[in-house]
């Protein structure tokens, strides 16, 4: 079964279960920028590709996904 989960502004309080058990710090990770002294959520990096807000994360059961806007 394929599930997708849309990367929203606050995808670091929100994600389901299945982004955030497969969260290691080496593989997936949330990537931030501090804009004017605030630190807001830039995407979230899986193996070498980061998915911005916006874009579409595909799980399969096995494997995730970056499905561009």
């Amino acid at each position: 079964m394929k599930q997708y989960y849309t990367v929203p502004k606050d995808a670091d309080m929100l994600a389901p279960k299945w982004l955030t058990t497969r969260i290691n710090y080496y593989s997936i990770k949330f990537v931030y920028h501090i804009d004017d002294g605030i630190s807001k959520l830039k995407g979230v990096r899986i193996g070498d590709q980061i998915a911005k807000v916006g874009d579409v994360l595909m799980f399969d059961g096995k494997r995730i996904s970056i499905e561009r806007r």
